[in-house]
C-alpha cells in the first residue's frame, strides 16, 4: 500500500512539473494504466483513402484521452485504443464527420465531404433512408 502511494504520488509530481514546462505529458496505454485509467481498443469503418491516412489519423488522435490511432485503408478501418472516462467512440466517430470522413456511426454532410482536397475524396456509399 505504501509502494503504490509512493509511486503515484512520484507520478503525480512527474506529471504537475511537465506542465509547469509547458510541456504535454506523453500519454501511453502504461501511463494511464499505472495511474488507475479505463483503456479501451475499438475498431470501426471510416471511410477514406491511402492518401489521407495520417489526416484521419491526425483527428482522432488530437482528442484528449486518445493513446493511439491505426487507420488500414485497405480494410477502411480504425483501430483507436483510448482512456474511456475521456473520450466515447461517438464523439471519435462526430469528429471524424466534422473532418470530412464518413465513419461506422456518422456520415459527414455532403457539404463538408466537398472541402475535402481532391486527393482525399473518396466513393461514398448512399445515404439510408
Amino acid at each position: 500500500m505504501i509502494k503504490t502511494l509512493s509511486i503515484t504520488a512520484l507520478l503525480a509530481v512527474f506529471f504537475i512539473s511537465v506542465l509547469k514546462a509547458g510541456n504535454k505529458p506523453e500519454l501511453t496505454k502504461s501511463n494511464v494504466l499505472m495511474l488507475g485509467g479505463d483503456t479501451v481498443t475499438k475498431s470501426f469503418a471510416v471511410s477514406g483513402n491511402g492518401a489521407c491516412k495520417s489526416t484521419i489519423e491526425s483527428v482522432v488522435t488530437s482528442n484528449a484521452g486518445v493513446i493511439s490511432a491505426s487507420w488500414d485503408s485497405t480494410a477502411q478501418v480504425i483501430t483507436v485504443t483510448f482512456v474511456y472516462s475521456t473520450i466515447k467512440k461517438s464523439q471519435l466517430c462526430r469528429a471524424l464527420a466534422g473532418a470530412g470522413y464518413d465513419n461506422a456511426q456518422v456520415r459527414t454532410k455532403d457539404a463538408i465531404y466537398a472541402t475535402l482536397p481532391a486527393a482525399c475524396q473518396y466513393i461514398r456509399t448512399p445515404p439510408t433512408q
